[in-house]
């Protein structure tokens, strides 16, 4: 087993609860659980026995013949007095907008405890290759941690051992994992490179698969900022083929925020969706709406 030990830094506030649901707390869990979501994400694969097979041969599984995880993970840092704070889950929300007969109950729906920006994170971690290495990485980069992590929140910036986040440093670090990536400049997106997944057109399955990533060329000078604007977007384009509460179905448009050369910067994952029969009527168009105005 090899030892991975990350300093990192939050760069928007995290919603992460204990048991309660309520009390902010870092919990090695939550990470574990990102690190396997993103695992079968990147992984795109056709065989669902197959991916589970290999999922359970990393972090372990309850069924027949299955062991533990060979991931172990290691939260070393506690929160202490004056590292939470209160924020808006919905920061493009402005509460003096709200009549003033409803003031009270806006204040209370929009606001919740987080975890602040530039909390420092020790994180340690055992871990059996370097493909997994790679997938740690790929877990702090593509998403967030925590509530609200699909619209920026619960980013984390890892100090130590630092790492340039570039699109063919993501691509590398991919195809580490599953080598089926590949750098491209759509046509809709004014010669931007994205990262695409090259089975694309094969992949038949309707788990949430990685199609493409795409960092932004916004700069944004604070996390307020950057939040807001992603708030901003996604009220701008609120349709349900960006999630829906009910039936609950969660975005396939990931938005995290990476931070680079001092500036934030949105980064988004366009992941295969599939949406049930009883979901309401949408509009596809509108999520790459939302991706083109985030990016461009």
């Amino acid at each position: 087993m090899d030892i991975l030990k990350l300093q990192c830094k939050l760069i928007t506030p995290m919603f992460m609860y204990g048991a309660d649901g309520r009390t902010p707390e870092l919990r090695s869990s939550e990470f574990k659980g990102m690190m396997r979501w993103w695992w079968r994400a990147i992984k795109a694969e056709n065989d669902i026995d197959k991916l589970r097979k290999e999922e359970a041969e990393i972090f372990g599984g309850s069924g027949e013949g299955e062991g533990r995880s060979k991931v172990k993970i290691i939260v070393m840092s506690e929160l202490e007095v004056g590292d939470t704070i209160d924020y808006q889950p919905l920061p493009h929300h402005n509460r003096n907008n709200c009549p003033i007969d409803k003031a009270k109950q806006c204040k209370k729906a929009f606001i919740s405890k987080a975890v602040r920006v530039d909390k420092e994170i020790i994180i340690k971690f055992l871990i059996p290759s370097d493909k997994i290495e790679r997938l740690i990485y790929l877990t702090f980069i593509l998403g967030g941690f925590g509530k609200r992590s699909r619209r920026g929140f619960g980013s984390l910036e890892i100090i130590e051992p630092s790492t340039s986040i570039t699109i063919e440093k993501i691509t590398k670090f991919l195809n580490c994992v599953n080598n089926s990536y590949e750098i491209v400049e759509p046509q809709d997106l004014n010669g931007l490179k994205v990262i695409r997944n090259k089975n694309t057109k094969i992949l038949k399955n309707s788990y949430p698969w990685i199609q493409e990533i795409i960092i932004s060329k916004k700069d944004f000078n604070d996390h307020n900022s950057i939040l807001r604007v992603i708030g901003k977007v996604s009220h701008k384009y609120n349709d349900p083929s960006l999630g829906c509460a009910n039936p609950r179905m969660a975005s396939p448009v990931y938005v995290s925020t990476i931070k680079v050369n001092d500036k934030l910067k949105p980064i988004i994952t366009l992941l295969n969706s599939s949406f049930p029969k009883e979901y309401p009527k949408l509009d596809l168009k509108r999520h790459r709406q939302f991706i083109r105005e985030l990016v461009i």
